[in-house]
């Protein structure tokens, strides 16, 4: 899964780079667990970063690449975790890290070219999740980590800076989930709320 992925993006950006405008973003990104993930960490993660690439198919629709990473953590006064054989009551700690590779899409309602202070879209992310769950109760310890099949619908707008409106600012809200069964969650999910920056590169000198 992994490597198909990885795979694909590179057959993407091989095809689209050279003839097209391309959009590059960072951004910073917060996440609150959601459904049965929440019931293993609760608490809304402040780390989190991403990265992406968007290249234009025509003035609405782009097709791209994101990597993103978001690490959760929390601790537990005397939690008690019942497994076969018996159950542990001591302190936790308890650990989330997920890196997603995703290929996505977007549409644009607005041609940014066009004007406007805002260019609002929706999008769709597929791919795969890297998931690293760690839980340590007393002196006993759990770890599970796993590649999972991944989607990630989104909703954002970019906001246009600048007399050539080559740069702005980007903010979006993202759902994640992967499905996981593992460890008593079924889907992995969370909500991701996402501020950042993004710059455009013209082919030869171009402008769309």
């Amino acid at each position: 899964m992994k490597k198909t992925i990885i795979l694909s993006l590179i057959i993407l950006a091989a095809a689209v780079s050279g003839f097209s405008q391309s959009i590059y973003s960072l951004s910073y990104e917060l996440a609150t667990p959601l459904g049965d993930m929440s019931n293993f960490i609760s608490k809304t993660s402040f780390r989190g970063l991403s990265g992406s690439v968007d290249w234009y198919l025509n003035s609405r629709i782009t097709v791209g690449g994101t990597a993103e990473w978001n690490g959760f953590y929390e601790k537990d006064e005397r939690h008690t975790w019942n497994f076969d054989g018996g159950s542990v009551t001591a302190n936790a700690w308890k650990e989330f890290y997920v890196i997603s590779l995703m290929a996505n899409a977007k549409y644009y309602f607005v041609d940014e070219e066009e004007g406007g202070m805002f260019a609002p879209y929706i999008g769709l992310g597929v791919g795969t999740m890297y998931v690293d769950q760690n839980a340590q109760i007393g002196k006993y310890e759990f770890k599970e980590t796993s590649w999972r099949f991944a989607l990630a619908p989104e909703v954002g707008t970019r906001i246009p800076m600048g007399i050539e409106r080559t740069w702005g600012f980007n903010v979006k809200l993202r759902y994640q989930m992967a499905f996981y069964n593992q460890n008593e969650i079924n889907i992995l999910q969370y909500l991701n709320y996402s501020v950042g920056v993004y710059w455009k590169i013209y082919p030869r000198g171009e402008r769309y």
